[in-house]
């Protein structure tokens, strides 16, 4: 009722938050080659460890959002590439 939990999922979902599509590009990466960018898959922020290729996470970040957030897509760039 207070509209915090709200206001938390539109941030989380704001265009210009590239962590929620760093965090999905992190574990699918994970799931195919068994480890992701980061090794601390949860935590991608300031207490996380910096990830291992940032430009490649941040590539496929922005390719994964500005495609429309479909997973099919994001499996292919990643298989493909």
């Amino acid at each position: 009722s207070t509209g915090r939990r709200t206001a938390l999922a539109e941030w989380i979902t704001r265009a210009d938050n590239p962590l929620s599509s760093r965090v999905i590009v992190n574990r699918v990466w994970q799931y195919h080659f068994g480890h992701g960018f980061v090794s601390s898959a949860s935590e991608l922020g300031k207490l996380g460890e910096p990830p291992s290729h940032p430009g490649l996470l941040d590539y496929l970040a922005a390719k994964f959002a500005a495609g429309g957030w479909h997973f099919k897509a994001l499996h292919r760039e990643i298989m493909l590439s």
